[in-house]
């Protein structure tokens, strides 16, 4: 991936389409179908039918985050969370899982600690975070490192 480039797979037709970060707020259209193309500019919450294509069919980085609702820590993450999902916009997508309505996909991952966050590219897991950062940049941070550290050498 070019540094100015983001891939976006079309829901309609399954194609990817390399587009320039500058055009992802100008309603990009698919190359092959025409369909518009969903950009996701902030997390998207999942469940476990859901988990799986959400992580697979994203052709860039995706965050999970698993998260409960009586979570001060993840209260307190949030708005940065979010900020993060929409400065980062086509090149990291961020989903949520509620790990009180999603038990089961709790218990997959053997979530013991909320906040946790797990990081993939290209469907595979790269690393993961288990509670929450001390500081709200150190989460960007990790994410930075873990991609820069997993990136093919040259």
């Amino acid at each position: 991936m070019l540094n100015n480039t983001v891939i976006v797979r079309c829901k309609a037709c399954r194609t990817l389409n390399r587009l320039p970060l500058d055009k992802l707020s100008s309603h990009p259209v698919c190359g092959q179908c025409s369909a518009a193309l969903e950009v996701p500019r902030e997390p998207i919450n999942v469940t476990a039918a859901s988990y799986d294509q959400q992580v697979r069919d994203w052709p860039e980085v995706v965050l999970a985050e698993f998260w409960a609702k009586w979570c001060g820590y993840c209260r307190a993450i949030e708005p940065f969370v979010n900020v993060l999902a929409m400065k980062r916009a086509g090149r990291l997508k961020i989903i949520r899982v509620d790990v009180d309505a999603e038990r089961v996909l709790a218990g997959r991952f053997t979530i013991k600690a909320t906040p946790t966050f797990i990081l993939y590219r290209n469907g595979k897991q790269l690393a993961r975070f288990d509670g929450a950062p001390a500081q709200h940049s150190e989460l960007e941070h990790w994410i930075d490192r873990t991609l820069q550290q997993q990136s093919p050498a040259g």
